[in-house]
């Protein structure tokens, strides 16, 4: 992977290349564009906005001609991508000029907490919309319906959902893009960046504050704001799980279970984690263990 790495910043063509040639197979496979996201937060990370900002560019010029000639996923108006270069690469600025992944984590649940917004405004009903867009998505899935989304209410949780995927998106490339540039400039440093993960304390009493005032004008808003809370403080819970168990010395495999859960019963993981994580802002536990 370091030669990986090194390959992308030797010039940002290659980085603007393999974004590009990412995103066009995010088009069909849409896990890829997190690879396409990452590399270009990688040039934002070591060169600052300007040079991520001409990578991107430079990617969207491939993606655009690919995008023209393959088309996309049913559901999916425009490459997935373009949606996720934009505001990570705000990110990786606010990372590249602090040093700290939890003020980067903050512009990404801004960003979530954004979305769920504007697409509350814009809609009306996000409930409708949602369920008008998953009858276009399943019309290409033979014998597909989307009847079990309504039966068990899941058509309501959409918009959060779609905002918690959005935003594990951004923070994950962003998280793959510092990997990578600690590779090959500061081979473990990455680990200790991460293990110090922690947004700003004032950053609980505002979520809790938005979710609040939400209930009182929506339900469906309240949940949406929260689901995005949750996706927040899950980074940090895990951020502590690995700090704890590196100052304790007990092996990585102590994480193991941890991941394995994430796997098997996401929801519960999810929620167990970003609970721990909103603890933590009132506790401190990596101070209390001696976390560097």
């Amino acid at each position: 992977m370091h030669e990986f790495a090194a390959l992308f910043l030797r010039h940002p063509g290659y980085a603007a290349l393999g974004a590009g040639l990412f995103g066009v197979v995010a088009l069909k496979v849409p896990p890829f564009a997190l690879l396409s996201a990452a590399l270009v937060a990688l040039q934002a990370l070591r060169h600052g906005w300007l040079l991520g900002v001409l990578t991107a560019a430079g990617a969207g010029l491939l993606v655009a001609v690919g995008w023209y000639f393959l088309g996309s996923r049913p559901g999916l108006d425009f490459p997935l991508v373009f949606a996720l270069w934009p505001p990570l690469l705000v990110a990786a600025e606010v990372l590249r000029r602090t040093a700290s992944q939890g003020l980067a984590l903050v512009v990404v649940g801004f960003t979530a907490a954004t979305l769920v917004l504007v697409m509350h405004a814009l809609t009306g009903d996000v409930v409708a919309f949602w369920r008008a867009w998953l009858g276009r998505a399943v019309a290409a899935v033979p014998g597909a319906t989307v009847r079990g989304f309504e039966e068990n209410d899941t058509v309501r949780l959409m918009n959060g959902f779609m905002a918690v995927l959005y935003g594990l998106s951004l923070m994950l490339s962003l998280l793959l893009g510092r990997w990578l540039q600690s590779l090959v400039y500061h081979p473990g440093g990455f680990g200790a960046e991460f293990r110090r993960l922690r947004p700003p304390r004032l950053v609980l009493p505002l979520a809790v504050a938005a979710v609040w005032g939400a209930g009182y004008g929506s339900r469906v808003l309240m949940t949406d704001l929260f689901m995005v809370a949750m996706m927040l403080y899950f980074f940090v819970g895990l951020a502590v799980l690995h700090g704890v168990v590196a100052v304790r010395n007990l092996g990585w495999g102590w994480l193991a279970p941890v991941y394995l859960a994430l796997v098997y019963f996401p929801q519960a993981a999810l929620s167990g984690l970003a609970l721990l994580g909103a603890v933590d802002s009132l506790v401190n536990f990596r101070d209390q263990q001696g976390t560097p």
